[in-house]
């Protein structure tokens, strides 16, 4: 599933300890939620249900959701702490760039970094964040996913996904050193549409080459700009599209919450609140973020639409839009896609669209990749 739904769910736990009631403000997306089944970048949470029978409706749902989730929880038990998502260690030889990931396994911005180290060959070590507690990034000031900390001599944090890729494609072309193309990439303050402050990043799908290492990778101008244009593609529309897909249903909602508490960081308590009432939760979340991005009626529509422009982008003539081999657009769109496999959204999507035999071939270039390495 995606980010759009861990922040809700922590708030929501804590306002339940301590005040054994819900009401709307505890139902707002922390910034690590906004953007999809889970996303790395910031919206606002439930403010503005219109009508007055909103609050009740959504109590309903959470009672409902509950209660069947308590059946279920007593008709199955729970065993031990539940699942945890696996955490892969890669050793590195000694000197070279050490990554360690701080992660949500399900979150689109997430998994767009991991494509992209995948097919580059990086070995790096994951750290599965618990979603409600985030204790694995208390060192953070940030409090979003993915983090990535790289050590080369020095240990640097790299925030936001596009900036991660970013500048570690640069450290990879380039020979400057990480800590100078960091500094490329400044924090900004910014004020969003809601009134609220957040952190954006400068230069954040500029590759920082020079002239003959900009002509090597980019032979002709419009190659960078293509692949510039479909990266802010990826951030600014397609992750929007995900939430609203696959909790589009109740049926679908509860689907999406147990892949995510079966490949996240969750003990059984937790996992019972983000599977049943969750949920609940983001079924109705998943309509007010149809509003915000005007989706249509029909969310689907919105989601073949853009899986069929990005196939028409990359015509009938290249295998990737990046020609032979995928290029970081490529990485980008395969690996925000890649969380709804298993879910009825994704099979769908590769029923009614063109993408599917783009979307193999990415799975056998970053397959290929990773055996290679």
């Amino acid at each position: 599933a995606a980010c759009s739904g861990w922040g809700c769910l922590g708030r929501l736990t804590w306002r339940l300890r301590g005040a054994g009631r819900l009401s709307p403000a505890s139902l707002q997306e922390a910034p690590s939620w906004t953007r999809g089944l889970s996303s790395s970048r910031v919206r606002s949470g439930l403010q503005g249900w219109a009508g007055k029978r909103s609050p009740l409706l959504l109590g309903a749902a959470f009672a409902l959701g509950g209660t069947f989730g308590l059946y279920q929880t007593l008709r199955h038990r729970v065993h031990g702490q539940g699942q945890l998502a696996e955490q892969q260690v890669a050793q590195l030889p000694e000197g070279t760039l050490q990554l360690t990931l701080y992660q949500y396994k399900t979150c689109p911005f997430c998994s767009k970094v991991r494509a992209f180290l995948d097919y580059h060959g990086l070995p790096y070590e994951i750290v599965e964040v618990n979603p409600v507690m985030r204790k694995e990034i208390k060192f953070s000031s940030y409090r979003k996913v993915p983090i990535l900390l790289a050590s080369a001599g020095s240990v640097l944090q790299l925030n936001d996904s596009s900036v991660i890729i970013s500048a570690l494609k640069t450290y990879l072309i380039s020979r400057k050193s990480l800590d100078e193309i960091v500094t490329y990439y400044p924090p900004m303050k910014a004020v969003n549409e809601q009134g609220k402050e957040v952190t954006e990043y400068g230069n954040k799908y500029w590759l920082m080459l020079d002239e003959k290492e900009a002509m090597h990778l980019y032979p002709i101008k419009a190659v960078r700009t293509e692949e510039m244009k479909w990266r802010k593609w990826v951030d600014d529309w397609l992750v929007h599209i995900i939430s609203p897909n696959v909790y589009r249903t109740p049926s679908e909602a509860l689907a999406s919450f147990d892949y995510i508490v079966r490949e996240g960081k969750f003990g059984a308590l937790e996992g019972f609140f983000a599977k049943y009432v969750g949920a609940a939760a983001m079924f109705f979340i998943s309509k007010r973020l149809k509003s915000r991005h005007h989706l249509q009626d029909n969310v689907r529509e919105d989601l073949y639409q853009a899986a069929n422009d990005w196939v028409k982008a990359i015509g009938k003539h290249r295998m990737f839009m990046g020609g032979s081999q995928p290029n970081l657009a490529d990485l980008a769109v395969y690996g925000v896609l890649r969380v709804m496999e298993g879910l009825e959204a994704f099979d769908d999507m590769m029923t009614h669209t063109k993408i599917q035999p783009w979307y193999r071939h990415m799975e056998a270039a970053i397959g290929h990749a990773e055996a290679a390495n």
